[in-house]
């Protein structure tokens, strides 16, 4: 297990995760739930989860207070509100949601599997036109070969 691995180990002994399938059902009966997509702009215009507000992992502390320029009102004002981080494979979302109830967030969770494991279950997104993303094609996108210079060196 390397760093990373290790540090989002850590996280999700706090962070509850929820099921793309479990989610898919609570956003139809919770109109209160925040989808939080902690993505980059270009993977968030890539496709993205009806509803999701956007909030780039980079501003996010500054998103979730009043007073500074990043300030998102709806999510400083949500510090009970049920929010549910969203990334591409719930790596990213569970050091998000930590960090959030390290800011005093009370009901915050990450998305198992992330945006692949939304479209691994067939379920809907969006591009940023607001048309039904080829969930064929969001597949081959997520599911990207590693390019060989960001692999570990052999020795």
């Amino acid at each position: 297990m390397d760093d990373y691995q290790k540090l989002v180990a850590q996280a999700l002994k706090t962070v509850d995760e929820v099921m793309p399938w479990d989610l898919e059902e609570e956003i139809e009966r919770n109109s209160n739930l925040i989808l939080l997509d902690i993505r980059e702009q270009d993977e968030f215009d890539r496709m993205y989860i009806q509803g999701s507000i956007h909030i780039p992992r980079g501003i996010l502390e500054g998103a979730c207070v009043w007073n500074y320029d990043d300030t998102v009102p709806e999510l400083a004002q949500a510090r009970n509100q049920n929010i549910v981080v969203v990334c591409r494979s719930g790596n990213r979302s569970a050091l998000a949601a930590l960090t959030m109830q390290q800011m005093g967030f009370k009901n915050v969770r990450s998305l198992k599997m992330g945006i692949k494991g939304w479209n691994d279950n067939d379920l809907e997104m969006l591009d940023v036109s607001g048309n039904i993303v080829d969930i064929d094609e969001t597949d081959e996108w997520l599911n990207r070969i590693v390019a060989e210079g960001k692999l570990q060196p052999r020795s």
